[in-house]
């Protein structure tokens, strides 16, 4: 075999290797990317989860806020009509 041939032979074979090497950190940096993000998406899913628990206990307050509201409401309609009814007496007996 002359120089040539084994250059000729050689320089692919060469070519090749690196070409895997560079394929194979490539894939590995990828994969390193991959899970950094996957590891973010969690973390911003576990917040959003606890935002919305947070969310779903202040209704509740709300809504507990809103019903003891509207019981005095009420009292304070029957307290009015109440009142009415003795300032239409005072009138009527005058």
């Amino acid at each position: 075999m002359s120089i040539e041939t084994i250059i000729a032979i050689c320089v692919p074979v060469i070519a090749l290797i690196f070409t895997a090497i560079t394929f194979s950190k490539n894939a590995k940096k990828d994969t390193a990317e991959d899970a950094s993000e996957r590891a973010k998406m969690s973390s911003d899913i576990k917040y959003i989860r606890d935002s919305i628990d947070d969310i779903k206990v202040d209704n509740r307050v709300i809504k507990s806020d809103i019903g003891d509201l509207q019981m005095k409401v009420a009292r304070v309609e029957q307290s009015v009509e109440s009142a009415h009814k003795r300032i239409d007496d005072i009138k009527g007996g005058k």
